[in-house]
């Protein structure tokens, strides 16, 4: 495994979850009324889809390399379609926390496409740098 692969699985296996953990940090002690119990399962399912979005695209960097923006395009509007699905269905469940939850995880969506746009655009610099080389 290439270093760039490897710094690139650092990021996202210990950047996500220090994230997630310094948010929770700031709500619960410095905004306890909109702190609520659920919270740690936001940060959890980003980083398990960009866990899953990374996996994609180094199969299909080994295998289908012309198809890696299709992926990443098909990945984020899949996110974004379970994301929205997961606000709609907490909010018709739930009886309180609506507005935390649903902003929390707004936020959190917009900051991890940030995350990953960046991340993508470093992994295509490095291979077509890689396939230049070839």
């Amino acid at each position: 495994m290439n270093k760039f692969i490897l710094k690139l699985i650092i990021s996202l296996l210990l950047f996500y979850p220090v994230v997630g953990f310094a948010v929770g940090i700031v709500l619960y002690e410095y905004f306890p009324m909109h702190y609520f119990s659920l919270y740690p399962v936001i940060p959890s399912y980003f980083s398990i889809l960009g866990t899953i979005l990374f996996c994609a695209l180094l199969y299909y960097r080994k295998n289908k390399p012309e198809k890696i923006i299709n992926v990443y395009m098909i990945m984020r509007g899949v996110k974004f379609l379970l994301t929205i699905g997961t606000i709609l269905l907490f909010v018709s469940i739930a009886d309180n926390y609506k507005y935390e939850f649903s902003i929390t995880t707004v936020g959190f969506y917009f900051f991890y496409i940030f995350i990953e746009t960046y991340l993508f655009t470093q992994f295509e610099r490095e291979r077509v740098a890689k396939c230049k080389k070839d």
